[in-house]
């Protein structure tokens, strides 16, 4: 088993890699036209939207099956196609669903794994301090060395136990570890990938995700490759952030501050909310916008905000009346108080009828023509999380975390067809992480962007 992580910038050819590895392994079969194709190689391609399953289907040569829900439900019939050693695309959602009979048929069947973007490997189960407590001291559990949580009691003792039938089944598939007795989490199980005889993760800014912890947990091996365009074809290079061009994308970024040295106006849309009324005194510019200050802040200082990205859309740089060229993000509970005529939101998360981006949104190009973005959060690792980690002596760096969803965040934009893009980044430290990252190195003249 091999993991390759393609660490490589937006727009780099991490994906048009991932296809050309497919059609290099596909041969012309039987076929009337012949154009039907047979592989030498079992695939299974994970992708994080439905609409990238399509891009998939539509570009390789491969004969590629999507699971789906017609007779039954689409986890089923995703195991059926992988029992009949199929390939087949599928969203990370039903990826995160593979269970130890699936994955002993992918071990079997010998399958290779892309993955675009990584994987929701951790995440915090919603259950009280109260109620671990009842568990442990009613040993219905048992907690090993390493943390992580077996289910021991043969049966319910009540019906009233029936809630906690989740935490059974995540207990007795070993994907449950608790953190100081107060928190569990959910964790990918790890055979989801070692299951595979290959495995390509498509992503950027590896270090700082919650991936590259979750393998350091399981002490997972891989190693980290860029990828380089040479004569009409894409090639895995030992990891160099040094060839890609952030200097030349810095250029095409204008990044809302508020004094324009070019100009020398003078505004406040990064500061002018700070002042918390309640308090009567100026909040702390560093962690301002995060989690914990969203909770905290004034209704007054929300609605500054608001007012602020009205001010910049309609201000400070130009975009169309109909919001079409512009998209936005901030934490989803508190979007609803910060919309307005210029960042719209829909109460159905029908991204088609308004410009509000989910903070995670990745691996979409659906906002490319987007030619300015507003950015209203600070992001730091939820402190469980991190606590979790840091228990196993695995160091976070939250600041590479913030850095790598920012960028993330940038690339859904035209920026990523090496347009000039106006951004509104009201958070002091995540301007200056963007900064930091434009400016460590600026490229060089054999980098070729891809498609």
């Amino acid at each position: 088993m091999e993991i390759k992580v393609i660490d490589a910038i937006c727009g780099a050819g991490k994906t048009s890699y991932a296809i050309q590895t497919i059609n290099d392994h596909s041969q012309v079969g039987f076929g009337t036209d012949g154009d039907i194709f047979t592989s030498d190689k079992k695939f299974i391609y994970v992708t994080p939207y439905l609409a990238e399953v399509e891009r998939v289907l539509n570009s390789t040569k491969a004969e590629f099956a999507e699971p789906y829900s017609k007779r039954g439900s689409k986890y089923e019939h995703a195991k059926k196609l992988i029992e009949d050693g199929k390939s087949i695309v599928m969203t990370h959602k039903l990826f995160s669903m593979l269970d130890n009979e699936t994955l002993d048929s992918i071990e079997s069947e010998g399958y290779v794994l892309f993955m675009d973007e990584v994987a929701n490997v951790l995440e915090q189960i919603r259950i009280s301090q109260q109620d671990i407590q009842v568990l442990i001291k009613s040993r219905q559990i048992e907690i090993d060395v390493d943390g992580q949580v077996h289910w021991i009691a043969e049966e319910y003792e009540s019906v009233e136990d029936n809630r906690f039938r989740d935490i059974r089944v995540l207990a007795e598939n070993e994907n449950l570890f608790i953190y100081n007795n107060i928190a569990m989490f959910w964790t990918m199980n790890i055979r989801a990938f070692l299951a595979f005889d290959e495995v390509y993760i498509l992503t950027y800014l590896f270090d700082g995700q919650i991936q590259k912890y979750y393998y350091d947990l399981y002490d997972v091996q891989y190693e980290k490759y860029s990828v380089v365009q040479k004569n009409g074809r894409y090639e895995l290079v030992d990891y160099n952030s040094l060839i890609e061009p952030r200097g030349e994308i810095g250029d095409l970024l204008t990044i809302y501050e508020d004094y324009q040295s070019s100009t020398g106006r003078k505004s406040n849309l990064n500061t002018n909310f700070l002042q918390n009324p309640l308090k009567n005194k100026i909040d702390d510019s560093r962690t301002a916008l995060s989690k914990s200050w969203f909770d905290k802040a004034h209704k007054t200082q929300i609605e500054q905000l608001r007012k602020n990205l009205i001010n910049f859309f309609r201000n400070r740089c130009i975009t169309e009346p109909s919001n079409q060229k512009l998209f936005w993000t901030t934490l989803k509970s508190y979007a609803p108080k910060l919309k307005n005529k210029k960042c719209t939101l829909n109460k159905k998360d029908d991204r088609s009828r308004d410009n509000y981006v989910p903070l995670n949104m990745r691996a979409t190009n659906a906002y490319s023509e987007c030619t300015a973005m507003a950015y209203v959060y600070n992001r730091f690792m939820n402190p469980m999380e991190n606590r979790f980690f840091n228990s196993r002596g695995i160091k976070v760096d939250v600041d590479q975390l913030a850095m790598s969803d920012l960028i993330q965040f940038l690339f859904r934009g035209c920026i990523r067809n090496g347009q000039p893009m106006d951004c509104y980044i009201p958070s002091e430290r995540m301007r200056e992480l963007l900064m930091q990252w434009v400016d460590f190195a600026e490229g060089n003249d054999e980098y070729v962007v891809g498609e």
